[in-house]
């Protein structure tokens, strides 16, 4: 009688499933996120940007403003960093709270896009950058090929991008060369979309590495929802620099 169980590629089926599983809770994360996202730029845009007479109040000024800007990049970097050397420690709901708070922030930012731009011309992107969004992530979920090299690479070019953005707004201004600001923003998509898949791949193998920790892949999970939505949020902006104008 053959008594062999199959052990070997019965875990690597457990495996699998597990993975399977830490990825959708991942984009579950991820979504709901961007619902609070979605609902704090929509009632800001509606109850906070605009006055009685429909002019822009002194909130809108001040998020369009190219300081406001910077302090959300420089607190989203710092943002990132410190929860990420804590993430470890910290524990599962302060990592919630960290995504969920990072939503409403996200959402503050994303509602002058609302009161501002045409609604229609809104959704059409926003649906540009999920498709976008989701195959550039099928293809870091997918590719056997490490992707930390093209995604290093991708970081200066972005980095790159932002900064000249910020030279853009503050020192250039009206004098600035839209072909070449529209040109920035197709490098920076493509920068942006490569990085978005090496995240991919990224928490791929996370997963593997807290396979005995759930509360810690659960941690992981939260955080990595955190960073996939900046990266859509980075491609939807992009987009609508390139194809939002009215």
């Amino acid at each position: 009688m053959n008594n062999y169980s199959g052990g070997p590629v019965a875990a690597g089926s457990e495996m699998d499933l597990g993975l399977r599983s830490f990825m959708l809770g991942t984009y579950k994360y991820m979504i709901a996120a961007m619902g609070v996202s979605g609902l704090v730029a929509f009632l800001v845009a509606k109850y906070m940007l605009l006055d009685a007479g429909g002019n822009p109040t002194q909130l809108a000024y001040t998020l369009t403003k190219p300081s406001t800007a910077l302090m959300l990049t420089l607190g989203i970097v710092f943002g990132f960093g410190a929860v990420g050397a804590k993430l470890h420690t910290m524990s599962l709901n302060s990592v919630r709270v960290f995504l969920f708070g990072f939503a409403a922030v996200m959402g503050l930012w994303l509602s002058i896009i609302a009161a501002f731009k045409d609604p229609m011309i809104s959704v059409r992107i926003f649906f540009m950058a999920a498709a976008m969004f989701g195959g550039v992530s099928l293809l870091g979920y997918t590719t056997k090929k490490n992707l930390s090299g093209i995604a290093t690479f991708a970081s200066m070019i972005f980095i790159g991008v932002i900064v000249m953005f910020f030279v853009n707004a503050f020192f250039i201004k009206a004098g600035a060369d839209s072909t070449m600001m529209l040109g920035l923003s197709a490098v920076g998509l493509l920068a942006i979309a490569a990085i978005t898949a090496w995240e991919t791949q990224a928490l791929k193998r996370t997963y593997y590495g807290t396979v005995n920790n759930p509360e810690l892949a659960e941690k992981y999970s939260a955080f990595g929802a955190a960073s996939l939505l900046l990266s859509f949020i980075n491609i939807f902006m992009l987009l609508m620099n390139l194809f939002g104008r009215d």
